[in-house]
């Protein structure tokens, strides 16, 4: 009898420790499996896959749950902070994996929300902290001008590098190099490189700190804070800066002035999503990175990961229209066994201001209040069945 009993619990643990060798070698990072009496927990980070809803049903097809647990949870992380989870039965994975439920059958059944879990980085197999990634990113501004040929544009190639250094911990830079510049006489430089810290307060709201230089010259410390007011339909965002001037040229010879163009800027956020259409709509109040005071309003609609998104704002500096869109690169996923990564930047971004002088903000690299939008629910929810209509 105590044979049996010590059996049926080495068992289940030879068998979930599986799980957490299949998804590391197949590259997922920070992967951690924990048990109670009920309840089988997983935790994983995906640097894989461009958009969190491939990886996560690529782990739905990864694992095994065999085992006496009634309920299953799968927890995603970002930097190593929890943010969201997927919970379903045990009886309804099975059903899933053997065919005899569908899979939009089965995600009906299953519950993706904003996760309390809370993920020990001492437990985890495979940490991704010190890997660093090389990335290429592009972007191009242009100008519509009153002559002939009629536009100007300049080409910005930024091989950038990011590294996770601990928890919710990232360096961050990038070097501009435009070209085929007609719109201004820019050189060479160092246009972002900071330390950024990533928290999360409560299940539904996070922080990011920042430290280092930004675009339009900027030198100093940033914060941005969101809260999800009603699930993912509702949220509201603040953001702060103390900055001076201060830039690194061509030659990473640092320009800084200590003593005066102290700035402060800052604004909030109230955005409605309408879940149906994936659209978001937000009002913007506050004081930008030029000193002007006013508010912005713009709509944002979505299909998949891209976007375009529309605008109107009215400063103190004057009233401006615009837009920009979002395209995500065609390769939608790298592999990252190696501590050094080589791959292209995620997107490709482009704005078009009428007025590019008013409601400006500072560019602060990725950190987990801009990259949640990928992570919310309903987004996940819908990019879980499109993945499934692929196949793996």
């Amino acid at each position: 009898m105590k044979k049996l009993f010590i059996i049926s619990i080495l068992i289940p643990l030879l068998l979930f420790g599986q799980n957490s060798e299949n998804i590391s070698d197949y590259g997922f990072e920070n992967v951690q499996e924990n048990y109670d009496l009920e309840q089988y927990t997983l935790f994983y980070e995906d640097n894989l896959y461009r958009f969190p809803a491939d990886g996560l049903f690529e782990v739905l097809n990864l694992i095994e749950i065999e085992s006496n647990y009634n309920q299953v949870q799968i927890v995603l992380l970002n930097k190593g902070v929890s943010i969201i989870e997927m919970t379903f039965s045990r009886a309804d994975f099975l059903d899933f994996k053997t065919h005899k439920l569908e899979f939009e059958d089965f995600l009906t059944k299953s519950k993706i929300g904003f996760t309390k879990a809370v993920y020990d980085p001492d437990k985890s197999v495979n940490p991704s902290y010190f890997k660093t990634d090389l990335k290429l990113k592009f972007r191009l501004d242009y100008q519509m001008i009153g002559f002939d040929p009629g536009w100007a544009q300049v080409v910005n190639f930024q091989p950038m590098l990011s590294s996770d250094l601990g928890k919710g911990f990232n360096l961050q830079g990038y070097y501009n190099f435009p070209e085929f510049n007609t719109i201004d006489s820019r050189e060479p430089q160092i246009e972002l490189l900071k330390v950024s810290n990533d928290f999360k307060i409560t299940p539904q709201s996070f922080l990011n700190t920042n430290f280092g230089f930004y675009t339009f010259n900027r030198f100093g410390l940033t914060f941005n804070y969101i809260k999800f007011l009603y699930k993912d339909v509702v949220r509201f965002k603040l953001h702060g800066g103390i900055t001076r001037f201060g830039r690194l040229n061509k030659d990473f010879l640092l320009f800084y002035q200590p003593n005066i163009d102290l700035q402060l800027d800052y604004h909030s956020d109230l955005t409605f999503r309408w879940n149906k259409y994936d659209i978001d709509m937000t009002f913007r109040y506050g004081s930008f990175v030029l000193n002007d005071l006013g508010y912005t309003f713009f709509v944002r609609r979505y299909s998949g990961q891209r976007y375009i998104s529309l605008h109107y704002s009215n400063t103190t500096f004057g009233k401006s229209l615009g837009f920009n869109f979002n395209i995500p690169i065609p390769i939608k996923k790298y592999n990252r066994k190696r501590p050094v990564r080589l791959q292209l930047y995620e997107n490709f971004y482009v704005p078009y201001y009428y007025r590019d002088t008013s409601a400006l903000l500072n560019f602060e690299g990725d950190n987990i209040v801009s990259q949640l939008t990928s992570y919310m629910p309903e987004i996940v929810r819908k990019g879980l069945i499109k993945a499934s209509k692929k196949g793996r």
